[in-house]
This record gives C-alpha cells, structure tokens and sequence, in this order.
C-alpha cells in the first residue's frame, strides 16, 4: 500500500486518523516516495511552530522512525508522469507523485487528504486512491 505524508504523519503524531493509520502497519508493506521525510518533517516543523509539539530531543526521533515503518522508493524516475498528472488534476506535484508512485507498482494510494480526494474524484485516478478510514 502506497501511504502519503498525511498517513505517514498519523503514524507518528498521535492526532485523528492515528489509530486507522496504526491498523495498516503489518497488514500491508508500507510504501512512500522518499520526498515523504520532507514532506512529514515539514508537518512537524509546522506543529511545533504552532506550540502544538514539543521542540525536544525526541522530534527528530520521530521522523526517524518513519524508517521502521515505511519503505521508500526513490521518485526521480516518477516526477514527469507526476507532473503531467499535477497538469491534469490542477494539484500539485508532490502529492500526485504519491499517485504516479500507485499507478507505476499497480497500487492503491492510501491517504487522509481530503483536498487531494477531491481532486481525484470523478477521475479515472479515483480508483487508485483509499481513503484512511473508509
């Protein structure tokens, strides 16, 4: 199961969706884009900004853990059909390199974003995307 950075994050940051998200470790091989560090370390970055996380020695620790969970895959190779998919859906790159990373392992693409389903929706693209808890 491909997972995006707002899983990625749920698996990490107890918040809403965290337990839906926790379900998935060991009932599927977890799979992301390396950009998932980037995009899960600016989420915590944006939390702790906020005063909504602790700036302490154990944030970083959390974003390393997402190395015992996930397996990433390097995107490079998927940017172009992530861009032309970015044109077609008016979405942007990063989150459609979650998708383009679905369709090149003939996968489905699991996430908690609500703007990104939405995009998707009514496309031939929204069978390939699941959303946390449904």
């Amino acid at each position: 199961m491909i997972i995006d950075a707002s899983v990625a994050f749920k698996l990490i940051v107890d918040e809403a969706g965290s337990e839906e998200a926790i379900k998935w470790i060991g009932q599927a091989d977890l799979v992301g884009p390396t950009l998932i560090h980037c995009e899960v370390g600016n989420a915590l970055w944006k939390r702790v900004r906020k005063g909504e996380l602790a700036e302490d020695a154990q944030i970083a620790d959390r974003l390393a853990d997402l190395d015992h969970l996930i397996r990433t895959i390097d995107e490079t190779p998927l940017v172009s059909r992530a861009l032309r998919l970015a044109i077609e859906l008016a979405h942007p790159v990063y989150d459609c390199t979650y998708l383009a990373l679905a369709e090149a392992n003939e996968d489905e693409l699991l996430t908690a974003d609500g703007r990104f389903i939405r995009a998707v929706g009514g496309t031939p693209y929204a069978t390939r995307v699941r959303e946390l808890g449904k």
